[in-house]
């Protein structure tokens, strides 16, 4: 009996979100991420290695299928080298609806040549316009990236990576 109730002892601790602290990296040969979750926050260190004038790239969240259905954090470079972030919505594969307001915090922007590094917060759980949460598992995916004409932001070039 002593066993049992440790046992769920430990199983509600560790189910709740607010109480932990996790740190997770990723890499490939476009770009680079790393997140820390802390007191129900979490803060995104995202850098791409070529965002070139008039491009965007992005990281998008969700469980499809597909690219249907993901929230996204989009950052683009304008042909004046300012960097814009948006967040969005994928309703359909291919498009994008992009949010009135931004609903994460840029706390840092830094572009170097076409190597972006920015940092961005905001809540685990409920968020935006549709209540997007983060506390369940869900699919993390690195968008590349794609050209932007006429402030629309077509469709992406390259390899997406998938993080489970």
């Amino acid at each position: 009996m002593k066993m049992f109730l440790f046992i769920c002892f430990i199983l509600f601790f560790s189910t709740i979100p607010s109480a932990y602290s996790a740190t997770c990296d990723v890499k490939n040969e476009q770009t680079s991420m790393n997140w820390h979750v802390e007191n129900n926050q979490l803060e995104i260190h995202f850098e791409h290695n070529n965002l070139t004038e008039n491009r965007w790239t992005s990281i998008a969240f969700g469980n499809g299928p597909g690219m249907n259905g993901l929230e996204s954090i989009i950052f683009s470079r304008g042909n004046d080298n300012s960097i814009t972030t948006n967040t969005g919505f994928t309703p359909k594969k291919k498009k994008v609806e992009v949010d009135d307001v931004s609903y994460v915090t840029v706390k840092n922007v830094e572009l170097n040549g076409d190597k972006l590094k920015v940092t961005v917060t905001r809540p685990l759980g409920p968020a935006g316009p549709r209540n997007f949460s983060l506390d369940q598992c869900v699919n993390w995916i690195i968008v590349p990236g794609g050209s932007v004409k006429d402030g629309k932001f077509k469709k992406h070039h390259g390899r997406i990576y998938f993080i489970k």
